[in-house]
Order: C-alpha cells, then sequence, then structure tokens
C-alpha cells in the first residue's frame, strides 16, 4: 500500500505544484513585469540600436518593447523593414550594406555597358562583382577598342571614344598627369581627345575612377566628394 502511494500521489502532487508554480507566473497582471524599452523618436516600430533599454512596466511615451534594430531613429525611412535605395550612401534597411548599380564590362576594357545594370548589396569600399564594374559609360561593350578612353579614328564611321561623334576629333587636349583624360587646356599636336579630367595632375583623379570615400576628394570628378560610386 505504502509503494502504491508513493507511485500514485508523489507524482500528483508535484504536478501540483508544478501548475500552481508555472500557472500563477502566466496569469499574473501585465503591469507586474519589466521589460526593455529604446527609444523609438522616429515612431517607425524600432527601437534606437545605439540606446541603453530602459526597464519598468508601462510604456514610457516614444519607446519601443524589446527592438533595438534602427540604425537611424532619427529618419522612419530607414529601419530592417526598408528597402534599399541603389546608389546612395545610406544603408536603409540596416544590414550593414548599401545598395550599388554595377555594369557588366563583357569586352573586359574597364567600362560598362549601360543597359546591363544589376544592383548588389556591398559593404563600402567593396570591389565590382566579378566581370563589372562602377560605371555605364561604353557605347559598345562587344569591342575593347570602343570606350571613352579610346582615340577616335576618323574616316571608320564609328565613335570609338564614346562621345557622341563619329570621326570627328580634331581638337587633342593636353594629358598632363598620362591617365587618358585631358584638362580644358588644347594641345597644338599631342594630346587626347577630350577634357574630362577635373585634376590633370593626379593621374588617379578623372571621370571614371572608383570614389575613395572619406579621402576628401571629388575622385570621379563628379563635383561631389566621397560618394561611393
Amino acid at each position: 500500500m505504502k509503494k502504491h502511494f508513493l507511485k500514485t500521489m508523489v507524482p500528483a502532487l508535484l504536478l501540483v505544484i508544478a501548475v500552481f508554480i508555472i500557472g500563477s507566473a502566466c496569469t499574473g497582471q501585465e503591469e507586474e513585469y519589466s521589460y526593455n524599452w529604446y527609444p523609438d523618436l522616429d515612431q517607425d516600430g524600432f527601437g534606437d540600436n545605439s540606446a541603453s533599454p530602459t526597464v519598468q512596466s508601462d510604456q514610457p511615451l516614444n519607446y519601443t518593447r524589446e527592438n533595438n534594430t534602427d540604425c537611424d531613429d532619427t529618419n522612419p525611412d530607414i529601419n530592417p523593414n526598408a528597402i534599399d535605395i541603389p546608389n546612395n550612401t545610406v544603408d536603409e534597411n540596416c544590414n550593414g550594406l548599401v545598395a550599388i548599380t554595377f555594369y557588366k564590362d563583357s569586352d573586359n576594357d574597364g567600362f560598362g555597358d549601360p543597359e546591363s545594370g544589376s544592383i548588389f548589396e556591398i559593404e563600402l569600399g567593396d570591389v565590382a562583382p566579378d566581370e563589372m564594374v562602377y560605371n555605364n559609360a561604353d557605347c559598345d561593350d562587344t569591342n575593347d577598342m570602343i570606350n571613352p578612353l579610346a582615340d577616335e579614328i576618323v574616316g571608320n564611321d564609328i565613335d570609338d571614344n564614346c562621345n557622341g561623334e563619329i570621326d570627328i576629333d580634331d581638337i587633342r587636349y593636353i594629358d598632363a598627369d598620362g591617365d587618358g583624360y585631358g584638362s580644358s587646356e588644347q594641345s597644338p599636336a599631342d594630346g587626347v581627345f577630350n577634357s574630362l579630367d577635373c585634376d590633370d595632375t593626379n593621374p588617379l583623379i578623372h571621370p571614371y575612377a572608383k570614389e575613395n570615400k572619406e579621402n576628401g576628394i571629388d575622385d570621379d570628378c563628379d563635383g561631389i566628394v566621397d560618394e561611393i560610386i
């Protein structure tokens, strides 16, 4: 009889105790609990990932509960549910990457086909994906002799240097730094057939150079300093 009691009553008592303990936790009043609240100043439903939580039961004004995934709590258009906008320096969806349009460079001349753009999310400073480039300046991506750095060959009825002119290139411009892009100063003889360079003393600065972020220089001659494309 004693053995039967131990086999039946003891487990039953343990079950009652467990239900009492767990049940009381689940049915308690919500105001008795404490939560981590994070600032949500832009009211997009995502809390500031740089802020420490406020721990209390009720919700403070402009705070969100147990969520600190917002990388810019001053802008409601920036949060983990946002869609990355291509070709700016903003990480709209807070994943640590930015969306950039790259272009296919089938002839491997360093200039991309403007009709072949594809968007990739990358880290700032990453190289372009394989067989792709940052620019879309090629007017014939099947021929590596046709691109903005090519010399115009008069008489072949081709726009060799992609400047929109066919067989018209009788003006040369001084290319002091030898990067293939000319200054605004014309050359009577030697030189190149374009005047696209914004700094003809530095061969790393020209219209199709990759912009180096945070160096304080307009590397790609577009009038904007330290953007990433």
